[in-house]
């Protein structure tokens, strides 16, 4: 007698999303709209921006949840950047961003300024589908009239003071600590804002210090902060955050970012002492370990965290 059921479905087998660090930063297009993950000194996707510096990609315009630091300052100053939309970008107690600071004095850079609930809120938009985001916070502040973050007043109606429109970059760079093959990624600390920029990006790549079986992921599924549907390339780079911090497993280097700020007093003595060295000598993310002094150097920063 003939089956009149239905054959079961064939479920094709999920795809590896790993990548090298090359091969995933050949996914970004020079003049792309990049969105910058971490904050402050945690979690940068520094490996990621070394390695687009060294393929040339330029033209980019940038986003970075605030505060920012590292990886925006580094990429404004190799010249990689057109349009910069940023609230803040210091190294807190270090000092400031010296190549930020100059771009922003010269004009070599737009700087789109806003706070930080005028770009996030841009980036809801994207989230919520829908054209603008209401923002009240910045009541009292000129941000409201001079930045073009806040949107149109029209869109804000008589109760919101600010409606920044819809940001949708096009691709996220992230660092995180463990994600399985399939882009699962989890983290060991807080992820700051990775998951909206994640969200509001059509593309997204994590580089992450570890990669772990799914078994283990899917042991505990409530670690996963960034499901693998949202992930298009992860990225196993070791240290991958360092000169900065990767939470739970290395403090940020001091020492190597204080250097990175005296070497900024002048653009000449940056591209010498820093970008040529450290960025773009290194051909591949173990050389730039061996010019910082090697794993057992980044291993005695996760002491720090311990």
């Amino acid at each position: 007698m003939v089956s009149l059921e239905p054959p079961p479905p064939v479920h094709p087998a999920r795809a590896t999303k790993t990548l090298s660090l090359p091969e995933a930063m050949a996914l970004v297009p020079s003049e792309a709209f990049v969105a910058l993950g971490g904050l402050w000194f945690q979690n940068n996707p520094s490996a990621a921006v070394h390695e687009l510096i060294r393929q040339g990609t330029g033209g980019l315009t940038i986003v970075a949840a605030p505060p920012s630091s590292y990886a925006v300052d580094l990429l404004i100053g190799a010249g990689a950047v057109r349009t910069a939309y940023l609230a803040h970008v210091s190294f807190d107690h270090l000092g400031m961003a010296p190549n930020f600071r100059r771009a922003a004095e010269t004009g070599s850079v737009e700087i789109i300024d806003g706070d930080e609930a005028l770009i996030l809120g841009g980036l809801m938009a994207t989230l919520e589908a829908l054209p603008h985001h209401p923002v009240h916070s910045v009541k009292g502040t000129d941000l409201l009239h001079r930045s073009p973050l806040s949107g149109s007043p029209a869109a804000a109606g008589r109760d919101v003071l600010a409606a920044p429109v819809a940001m949708r970059p096009d691709i996220c760079l992230l660092h995180a600590q463990e994600a399985d093959v399939y882009g699962n990624v989890r983290y060991d600390g807080t992820p700051f804002c990775d998951p909206l920029l994640a969200k509001a990006s059509r593309k997204v790549i994590v580089c992450v210090d570890r990669i772990v079986d799914n078994a283990e992921i899917r042991r505990d599924p409530h670690r996963t902060v960034i499901p693998g549907y949202l992930v298009d390339a992860v990225v196993e780079t070791p240290y991958g955050a360092h000169p900065c911090a990767s939470q739970g497993r290395y403090a940020h280097d001091e020492k190597r970012l204080a250097a990175y700020i005296a070497a900024g007093r002048s653009a000449a003595q940056w591209r010498s002492e820093y970008l040529e060295p450290y960025v773009l000598q290194p051909r591949s993310s173990d050389q730039y370990l061996a010019a910082v002094g090697g794993a057992a150097h980044i291993e005695r920063l996760a002491s720090e965290v311990s």
